[in-house]
């Protein structure tokens, strides 16, 4: 078969994917890598929906993963049985995609999206490989050592000194994660903090100062990506 249609044919399997999963729960997207196939990457956005965080998806799967895009809204739930189960699915049906590569999963988070996966995704060593938190959703944690306790995989937290935004992500909580999990030999939860950065640095609408600090953040979580779910 021809290489354009063999790339029509594996474009109409992403819609069909994309479509089944659209109708079995919540809504997401898919971003095939140039090669057509990757390790899996899910990101769950933050409160502001999946829009604002399509192009770090895209950049992620131009890194060469196979990445599914959620709204955090979603997942982040009162009934944290169902949400468990609900981000459960979320990887292992990303899993498997037509377009996914064999092995564990990557999971990155951003805001309430980080809030998820440091809660959810995180304690899931038979599904996950590694967790990346985005200036995450700290605030409802009210003991950071039994929090990093439960952690199983190794998470990278990135985290703004100035955010305060509706005081949900302080850097003095993320400061006692990372502190809590010193405990561990080698720590599973890695704190970098950005001097003076606000909150959704890596974001279009960023302030500009903190634009710098978002690209950082992003080259960051590819490298741990790389090193954590290598091609087969």
């Amino acid at each position: 078969m021809p290489k354009s249609g063999r790339y029509v044919v594996a474009l109409l399997a992403a819609v069909a994917w994309c479509a089944q999963a659209q109708d079995t729960g919540p809504k997401r997207e898919e971003f095939v890598p140039k090669s057509g196939s990757g390790r899996v990457v899910v990101i769950v956005s933050g409160q502001s929906g999946m829009p604002g965080y399509r192009d770090t998806a895209q950049q992620i799967a131009d890194a060469g993963f196979d990445v599914t895009l959620v709204d955090g809204n979603e997942y982040w739930l009162k009934d944290t049985h169902r949400a468990w189960d609900m981000v459960k699915e979320l990887i292992t049906s990303a899993q498997a995609g037509p377009h996914a590569l064999p092995g564990k999963a990557g999971v990155v988070g951003y805001s309430l999206g980080g809030g998820v996966v440091l809660t959810y995704a995180a304690r899931m060593p038979s599904l996950v490989e590694t967790v990346v938190a985005g200036y995450p959703l700290t605030s409802f944690i009210k003991d950071p050592a039994d929090f990093v306790s439960k952690i199983k995989v190794p998470v990278l937290m990135f985290a703004g000194t100035a955010d305060t935004y509706k005081d949900c992500c302080l850097i003095e909580k993320a400061r006692a994660l990372a502190d809590a999990a010193k405990a561990t030999s080698p720590p599973l939860l890695t704190l970098v903090e950005y001097n003076g950065v606000g909150h959704g640095f890596n974001l279009p609408t960023a302030a500009r100062k903190d634009q710098a600090s978002g690209q950082d953040a992003l080259e960051k979580t590819i490298a741990r990506l790389k090193e954590a779910l290598p091609a087969k």
